[in-house]
C-alpha cells in the first residue's frame, strides 16, 4: 500500500457517509423500539435534517445496523430514502465482539434506557469482556453466601463469579457513573436471564423500568414467567398480580394510608410513641373534645 493510499483510509469512526435505508440490515436480539419515540423523530426528520448519525458495520457490500435504531425506523416512518451513518469495518476492532461495544456504549449515554435494556446490555458487555478478556475465575471460600446475592436472588455460582470479575474491572468511580458497583451488575445479570424472547415481550410494560418487579418475575420457573407475561400484558398490574390470576387467589387489599401508620406506631418505642402525641397534640385533644359531646 502506497503512502497516498493511506492517507486515503478514514481513521475508524471517522467515516461519515449517506448510506441508502434499503442496504441496511438489522441484526436480531436488539431491544424493542418504542413507537412513540420513533414518531416524534419521524416528525423531526420531516422538518430538520438528521443531527446524530447512525453506525453501522460494512459487510460484503451491505451494512448493518450497530446503534440508531430509533433513527432508522424513524427515517423509514417519514420516507426518506437514505440515512447519515457512520461506517465501520471488520479491521476496525480488534475482536469481533468488539463491535457490540459500540452499540452498548451509545446506550449507555443515552436516558430514555429502561431497567430492563440496561440489564441486557450489561450482561451483553460483561460477555464481550470475558471474550476479549478471558473469563477470570474468582478464589477464596465463597461457601457462605453473600450479603448482594440474598439481596439479588442469585444463588448460581457462576453468575455470582461472572459479576463480581465484570464489576472488578472497572474503577470505583466508573462503578458509580455507569451503575455497575457489584451489586448492580448482580442484579443486571440475573434480570437478563429473563432471555431476549421474554425481553421483547415485556420491553415496553411497565415492568420493564421497575427493578424488583424485574427480579420477583425472574425468580419465577420458565414456563411460570410466560404465564405471568401473558397475564402482565392482558391487564395485570404486577408480578404477584398476575400471580394471583393464575393461581385464582384473592388479592390482599391493600392498607391504607393510616393503617400503615398504624402499624409503624405500635412497633415504636414507649418515649418515641410520646414524642409523637407530643408533636399532634393538638388533634389528638381535638379528638378527645369530639369524642365527648
Amino acid at each position: 500500500m502506497t503512502i497516498e493510499q493511506t492517507a486515503a483510509v478514514p481513521a475508524p469512526g471517522t467515516d461519515l457517509r449517506d448510506i441508502a435505508l434499503a442496504l441496511i440490515d438489522v441484526p436480531a436480539g436488539r431491544r424493542a423500539l418504542d413507537p412513540d419515540w420513533v414518531e416524534t423523530l419521524a416528525a423531526e426528520f420531516r422538518d430538520n435534517r438528521q443531527r446524530t448519525p447512525i453506525d453501522v458495520l460494512q459487510v460484503e457490500g451491505r451494512f448493518e445496523l450497530v446503534t440508531g435504531g430509533h433513527r432508522y425506523a424513524a427515517k423509514l416512518k417519514a420516507g426518506h430514502q437514505n440515512i447519515r451513518a457512520i461506517v465501520w469495518q471488520r479491521s476496525d476492532f480488534r475482536h469481533h465482539s468488539q463491535i457490540k461495544l459500540v452499540e452498548i456504549a451509545e446506550n449507555f449515554m443515552r436516558r430514555e434506557l429502561s431497567v430492563l435494556d440496561k440489564a441486557f446490555d450489561v450482561a451483553a458487555w460483561r460477555e464481550v469482556y470475558e471474550t476479549v478478556q478471558g473469563a477470570v475465575k474468582r478464589g477464596g471460600d465463597r461457601r457462605s453466601k453473600s450479603k448482594s446475592q440474598v439481596e439479588t436472588l442469585i444463588g448460581d455460582d457462576a453468575v455470582d463469579a461472572a459479576a463480581e470479575t465484570f464489576a472488578a474491572a472497572f474503577t470505583v468511580a466508573a462503578q458509580r457513573a455507569l451503575g455497575l458497583s457489584r451489586a448492580n451488575v448482580f442484579r443486571s445479570l440475573k434480570i437478563a436471564a429473563l432471555g431476549d424472547a421474554n425481553r421483547q415481550r415485556i420491553s415496553l410494560l411497565p415492568i420493564a423500568n421497575n427493578q424488583s418487579e424485574l427480579l420477583s418475575l425472574v425468580s419465577q420457573p420458565p414456563t411460570r414467567q410466560a404465564l405471568i407475561i401473558d397475564k402482565l400484558i392482558n391487564g395485570a398490574v404486577s408480578v404477584a398480580d398476575a400471580i394471583g390470576i393464575i393461581d385464582d387467589i384473592a388479592p390482599t387489599a391493600a392498607l391504607t394510608p393510616w393503617e400503615k401508620m398504624s402499624e409503624r406506631f405500635s412497633r415504636l418505642a414507649p418515649a418515641q410513641q410520646h414524642q409523637f402525641f407530643d408533636l399532634h397534640k393538638e388533634a389528638i385533644l381535638l379528638w378527645v373534645a369530639e369524642q365527648k359531646r
